[in-house]
C-alpha cells in the first residue's frame, strides 16, 4: 500500500462515518444510521467543517441541519471542542476564522465571509466559498431524539440544552470522575459542572467524593435512572472530539507533497501522532503496531493497516 492509496481509503471511511451520522441526526442520503455508539452533536459538526474540503455536500448539509435544528446545538461546545482542533496550531486540522465563520453561520442563520489577519492562510482549504455558495436542498428532518445513539439530545430535551444534560449522559453512561475530568471529557466550563454537582450530591443524585478522581462522584442508582427514563440500553459512549481529531489530521496532512509518496517520511509522521491514536484505537479494539518492531519506513504498513481498521469498525 502506498500513502497515496491509504489516504483514499481512509478519506472514504471516514466520509461515510459522517455521512452515516448525520444521516441518524436526520439528514436524508443513501447511507444506514449509525448506531453503535452514543452520537456528539457538536463535535460532529466541528468534524464536518473540518473536513469539509473533502466533501461539500456533506458540508452543506451539516449547515443545513443547523439552520432548521439550531435549538438542538450548544454553541459554546461548539466553540470549545472547534478550539480543541484549533490548538494543534499549523499543525492542526482547523484555523481560528474557519470556526469562527461556522460560529457567527449558526448564530445568525446566514453565510459569513472569512476576514481579519491571516485569512488567506486560514482559508487555504478553500471553506470561504463553502459559506458564501451555502443554499437549502431540502435534505433535512427534525432528529428523532428516541434513537438510542442521538441519547444526547434526549437528555436535552429532559434538561435543556446545557451542561446538565452532557453531564447527566456522562454518568448515566456509567462514567466517573471529578468537575475537572469530566469538563475534559465533555468539553464544558468546569466551574459550572462544579455547582451543578455540589446540587446533586445535595439531592442524592449523585454518590462519591468530588475530589475521588475516577473512583470517585458516579450516578445513584444508575438502572433505577435507566427506568425512569425509559432507556433500555445505552449504545457505547465515546470522546468523538478525540476520535474525529486524530483521524482529520491524517487525512488532511497526507496530500502534502512532501508526504504523498514517501514511506519513510509518513512512517515518522505516524511516530508524531502515536499517543493521539492510542484512545480511537481502544475505543475500536485495534491492536496497534509496537513503533520498535518496524523501524524507519517498514512502520508505514503495519499503522496503515490498523487505522484503517479503527475507521472501519467506527464506521460500523
Amino acid at each position: 500500500m502506498l500513502p497515496k492509496e491509504f489516504r483514499e481509503q481512509l478519506k472514504e471511511r471516514l466520509l461515510n462515518l459522517h455521512w452515516k451520522q448525520w444521516t441518524s441526526f436526520g439528514v436524508s442520503s443513501h447511507m444506514d444510521r449509525s448506531e453503535g455508539f452514543i452520537l456528539d452533536l457538536e463535535a460532529l459538526a466541528v468534524s464536518t467543517l473540518t473536513i469539509s474540503p473533502l466533501d461539500r455536500r456533506l458540508f452543506e448539509a451539516s449547515l443545513e441541519w443547523g439552520r432548521l435544528n439550531r435549538s438542538w446545538l450548544n454553541l459554546n461546545r461548539v466553540k470549545r471542542i472547534g478550539r480543541f482542533f484549533v490548538d494543534q496550531g499549523r499543525e492542526g486540522p482547523l484555523g481560528d476564522e474557519v470556526l469562527e465563520s461556522l460560529l457567527g453561520f449558526l448564530k445568525t442563520s446566514s453565510p459569513r465571509i472569512l476576514n481579519g489577519p491571516g485569512t488567506k492562510d486560514a482559508d487555504r482549504h478553500g471553506h470561504q466559498g463553502m459559506f458564501t455558495e451555502f443554499k437549502v436542498r431540502g435534505i433535512v428532518v427534525e432528529p428523532d431524539v428516541n434513537l438510542p445513539c442521538l441519547q444526547q439530545l434526549y437528555q436535552r430535551s429532559l434538561f435543556g440544552v446545557d451542561a446538565r444534560a452532557e453531564m447527566f449522559l456522562y454518568f448515566l453512561a456509567g462514567k466517573k470522575g471529578n468537575s475537572n475530568m469530566i469538563s475534559r471529557e465533555i468539553f464544558m466550563e468546569q466551574k459550572n459542572l462544579y455547582r451543578i454537582i455540589n446540587h446533586w450530591l445535595g439531592a442524592g443524585i449523585l454518590e462519591g467524593s468530588p475530589g475521588g478522581g475516577n473512583t470517585g462522584l458516579a450516578l445513584r442508582d444508575t438502572d433505577a435512572w435507566m427506568k425512569t427514563l425509559r432507556v433500555r440500553k445505552l449504545p457505547e459512549y465515546v470522546n468523538w472530539p478525540r476520535i474525529y481529531r486524530f483521524l482529520a489530521r491524517l487525512v488532511l496532512k497526507l496530500p502534502s507533497p512532501v508526504l504523498q509518496d514517501d514511506t519513510y517520511l509518513v512512517s515518522s509522521f505516524f511516530r508524531d501522532i502515536l499517543e493521539e491514536g492510542k484512545y480511537p484505537a481502544s475505543v475500536a479494539r485495534v491492536d496497534m503496531p509496537l513503533e520498535k518492531s518496524f523501524p524507519g519506513k517498514s512502520f508505514f504498513e503495519p499503522y496503515a493497516a490498523a487505522v484503517l481498521k479503527i475507521a472501519e469498525r467506527l464506521e460500523g
